[in-house]
């Protein structure tokens, strides 16, 4: 796999994988906002700790900005969680650091509705 498709995979895996090991790609001064709050450091693999993971997820409209050692990941994501649904716009900064890539940003925008 390139680059690319390496931090699409490890996007895509946030969303499903145990918090443990989520927790393996997201560095530890990582803020994630969402339309609920803003969580930042280890309040990011508590918060996956207390839920459970989302389900049938499906990625679409994806966009990727490379600048060195830093990317940028866009999409709209669609997942379930139990009876909960999310439809939200995000965006992800991945960090490459002594060879490993860790997640640095994280945002999730909920679409204009009309």
């Amino acid at each position: 796999m390139s680059r690319t498709e390496d931090r699409w995979a490890d996007e895509e895996a946030l969303w499903t994988l145990g918090a443990a090991e989520a927790a393996l790609r997201i560095a530890p001064v990582c803020i994630m906002v969402f339309p609920e709050g803003v969580m930042q450091g280890p309040q990011i693999v508590e918060g996956m700790k207390q839920g459970s993971r989302w389900q049938n997820l499906r990625i679409s409209d994806r966009h990727t900005s490379e600048l060195g050692d830093t990317m940028v990941l866009a999409y709209r994501a669609r997942a379930t969680r139990g009876s909960t649904e999310r439809d939200v716009l995000c965006s992800s900064t991945w960090v490459r650091q002594a060879g490993d890539w860790k997640l640095i940003q994280h945002q999730q925008t909920l679409p204009a509705r009309g």
